[in-house]
């Protein structure tokens, strides 16, 4: 069986040969490996030839960078891939060398149409892997193997996150469903992979880590979410229309509502700009929920109870009143005491490695923004200077009084 492997690349020089040799070094050999530049204005480009040079099953694709993230360059790979199973790797990433070949295994065993499997945080600052990444929730995976929407249709979107490059799919699946990405900020990979989860007739999966997801690299997601409110509902329209159009939406709608608004309170919760705020504000009460089919539901139709309790909060409050009850909610009498609970940002850089001094009630506020933010990295939390460890006294101390 031939497995394609479509990489996008734009300007990760620095991380590629680590990605392409994870890849060409494989046990299973019979692959064919696409690489699609993105316009890569560093050496990128330079480095994908060196490797075609060394190894014909490296094929290179070039496109013109649009400023939307991966998704042409991964469709781009797509339109050229000729296997009989597909997997999206990320060329920052790198992976186990028997990935393919233990993924493409249980695809044959179970005759799969997708096959899920599991991944790890690789901290590229500190060079190492720092913690188990599950985009599997194992215990919403039914018994039976394989397995297929309809044996838990208000689970399914609940069994993973939307990911591309956790998955293998059968070539098969993608062609009959016209699967692509969404060139869309942030969420452009949504659209695949939820789409197969539901046309899939045979899903398995191996409990297994194979994909080491690198993160701290200098670039932020947070970031990149306040800029784009958009990100926050942008796939919901396609991905519905699809589903809707194939008769399977109100089979999966508890479920896709559950996923689908916990990726919109995360982007409510984490805009900074007020036009931001009431964009979304607007967005959801005058368009995405009636969409989605989410109006007047009860706070126990969500799995996630702050999911139904945010929902419940902005859907029967007006913006002001969810701002002035927020901001009440930290304890304060006065609105504009909020502010005493707002981390200094200005003192510090992003990404830097702090000792956090202060376990009271704006030190919980500061730990708690700082690593919602993926701000800083907070190597020692302390309630008092005293307690902090020799090891650290050369780390900027940041005092929450």
């Amino acid at each position: 069986m031939l497995v394609s492997i479509v990489i996008p690349v734009y300007n990760t020089s620095k991380y590629l040969s680590q990605c392409l040799n994870s890849v060409i070094n494989q046990t299973y050999k019979s692959l064919e490996i696409i690489c699609v530049d993105d316009g890569s204005t560093d050496n990128s480009l330079s480095i994908l030839k060196e490797y075609a040079d060394k190894d014909s099953r490296i094929r290179i694709f070039t496109k013109k960078n649009e400023g939307k993230g991966a998704a042409s360059a991964r469709n781009l790979g797509l339109s050229n891939a000729t296997g009989d199973y597909i997997l999206f790797l990320d060329s920052d990433d790198f992976f186990e060398p028997n990935m393919v070949e233990d993924v493409v295994n249980k695809a044959e065993e179970k005759d799969a149409d997708v096959v899920i499997y599991k991944a790890q945080w690789f901290d590229d600052k500190q060079s190492r892997v720092t913690k188990i990444y599950e985009p599997i929730e194992l215990q919403n995976v039914p018994a039976n193997d394989p397995f297929c929407y309809k044996d838990i249709p208000d689970k399914i979107f609940q069994i993973g996150d939307l990911i591309a490059w956790n998955k293998m799919y059968k070539m098969d699946l993608i062609r009959e469903y016209d699967l692509k990405f969404e060139s869309i900020p942030i969420s452009d990979d949504q659209y695949l992979p939820a789409l197969a989860m539901v046309f899939a007739k045979r899903i398995t999966y191996v409990d297994r880590i194979y994909v080491n997801y690198r993160f701290n690299t200098g670039s932020s997601q947070c970031d990149s979410q306040t800029k784009h409110p958009e990100a926050a509902y942008a796939a919901t329209y396609s991905i519905v229309s699809k589903m809707r159009e194939y008769g399977i939406y109100d089979e999966v709608k508890r479920s896709y509502i559950n996923m689908a608004l916990r990726l919109m309170r995360e982007y409510f919760d984490k805009m900074v700009e007020l036009t931001k705020i009431k964009e979304l504000y607007d967005k959801y009460n005058n368009e995405i929920f009636e969409m989605l089919g989410a109006v007047d539901l009860s706070e126990n139709y969500f799995y996630d109870y702050r999911i139904g309790q945010w929902y419940s909060l902005i859907t029967t409050n007006s913006l002001e009143e969810i701002l002035f009850k927020t901001s009440r909610a930290y304890g304060s009498k006065m609105t504009t005491a909020i502010m005493r609970f707002q981390f200094p940002y200005d003192e510090v850089e992003q990404g830097a490695k702090i000792v956090l001094v202060g376990k009271g009630m704006i030190g919980k506020y500061w730990y708690a923004q700082i690593l919602l933010a993926d701000y800083a990295n907070v190597v020692a939390w302390v309630a008092s200077e005293e307690e902090i460890p020799d090891d650290f006294q050369d780390y900027q101390k940041i005092y929450a009084r």
